[in-house]
């Protein structure tokens, strides 16, 4: 009987945000769904997380020993997110070939997907590469199948496997869900629109599936004293209309939370008395959408394959305004198109519209591998001194708008359910002051350097 083992390697950089390892928490779930009775997790990240908190917490070398006491993991799965998780995979994999030597090796992830020459170059061989989600792959790894092209409709999707959904949660995590697989959008910067076609199409999970594993995972949390918070990954969550289906089946269900999600700015441009249905979703646990604005700047748009009707967005962002849900809008200042004048007139434009952030202010374009960007893409030319005396002069300022920007969303969902607003008022200052101060900043120095 296999027995195997998925393991999330730590970052050899500074992880900004800790969450829980939904992918492997998927895997797990689907392989223990088709006859793989056991399925360990071990997060190399949840350990330090708990040490740094002051929360005693058995090493992570003591729980994966403990759990094989009576034989070994048969197979052992990896999950690399990026280069930098290499180091500590490679010395996970040597280790563990010592302890259990017939043990069978694989890894997979982003890292894996959109470079797997790298992957390749650099793991051992002894270490299979499965690319893409890979949740029929593993399973046929695992029986010794081979390979196979085939791939799990959402809907036969099985709900994740979480043995430490209580221990994430203390830590402030927010559960994370998904409910869709790909993305309609073809954005310039995204590895998504260069997978097989199998993965790149957006398809909806039913949503009553959905609801099922969120009403499972709300009980367990309630059950430990924990409010039940949670977030959706998807690229893209869908249309405004999807979010209302959501909110009626938690009602339907009589399943009450806190979420929050992704949508295209296509989804809420033009839509129909936008502000009252926003409202209503709020009464029914929406508390955060993520929207990408990108840019302002109509040319960078239609490079990066991102355009929309930029005219249109304060009415969007008026509808949040008073509906009690956060509006989180993604930027890009800093890329190869950049020029002074113009990041200072879209720093300008985003403090009107009320959406101006540090995290935008300092937000630069990351080509990454898959993308049909180039390196070359995210130089800065001209623009690279103003960027660069930014950064340096907001040292200070990016570490306190990051602890607080990290904490904010939760604590906000917490409010939301509980009324309890402990943290919350002290946090939102700190970022609306942060974010003041990070706006007179930027213009200071663009004056003072002469940039303008």
């Amino acid at each position: 009987m296999p027995r195997v083992l998925l393991i999330r390697p730590n970052c050899d950089v500074a992880e900004t945000e800790f969450a829980e390892p939904l992918g492997l928490e998927r895997l797990a779930g689907y392989l223990r769904a088709h006859g793989i009775e056991h399925v360990d997790i071990a997060d190399r990240r949840l350990c330090a997380a708990e040490q740094q908190r002051g929360i005693e917490a058995p090493p992570f070398w003591h729980v994966v020993r403990s759990a094989y006491t009576h034989g070994s993991p048969t197979h052992v799965g990896l999950s690399l997110m990026t280069s930098s998780d290499l180091p500590d995979a490679l010395r996970i994999v040597s280790r563990l070939r010592a302890y259990y030597p017939h043990a069978l090796f694989c890894a997979g992830g982003v890292f894996v997907t959109t470079s797997p020459s790298e992957a390749r170059q650099c793991l051992p061989s002894c270490v299979h590469l499965i690319p893409n989600e890979g949740e029929a792959q593993l399973l046929a790894w695992i029986r010794g199948h081979g390979d196979t092209d085939s791939v799990a409709c959402p809907n036969d999707w099985s709900p994740a496997y979480r043995p430490n959904l209580v221990r994430y949660a203390t830590l402030g995590c927010a559960v994370n869900l998904q409910s869709s697989r790909g993305c309609p959008g073809s954005c310039a910067f995204c590895a998504t629109p260069n997978l097989p076609e199998s993965y790149r199409t957006w398809q909806p999970r039913d949503l009553r599936l959905v609801v099922d594993e969120i009403a499972c995972e709300s009980a367990r949390l309630r059950q430990a004293g924990l409010p039940p918070i949670f977030n959706f990954v998807d690229d893209d969550f869908g249309p405004l209309a999807r979010v209302e289906e959501l909110g009626r089946e938690l009602r339907r269900q009589d399943v009450r939370v806190a979420f929050a999600l992704e949508m295209r700015m296509a989804s809420l441009i033009g839509q129909h008395r936008l502000a009252e249905r926003l409202r209503a979703l709020r009464r029914l646990g929406l508390t955060r959408v993520f929207v990408g604005v990108e840019s302002l700047n109509a040319q960078t748009l239609r490079k990066w394959r991102k355009a929309y009707d930029t005219t249109r967005l304060p009415d969007v962002i008026q509808a949040f305004r008073h509906t009690g849900i956060a509006l989180q809008a993604g930027y890009i200042l800093w890329h190869k198109g950049q020029t002074v004048e113009g990041a200072t007139n879209e720093v300008k434009r985003l403090w009107e519209l009320g959406i101006y952030s540090h995290r935008a202010a300092m937000s630069r374009l990351i080509a990454f591998r898959g993308c049909d960007l180039s390196p070359s893409d995210a130089e800065l030319g001209e623009a690279e001194r103003l960027y660069n005396a930014f950064a340096t002069h907001a040292n200070d300022l990016t570490q306190r708008w990051t602890d607080a920007a990290i904490k904010e969303p939760y604590a906000a969902a917490v409010y939301h359910l509980t009324g309890d607003g402990a943290g919350l008022d002290e946090l939102q200052t700190t970022l609306s002051e942060a974010n003041e101060e990070s706006y007179e900043l930027f213009l200071e120095l663009a004056h003072s350097q002469g940039l303008t």
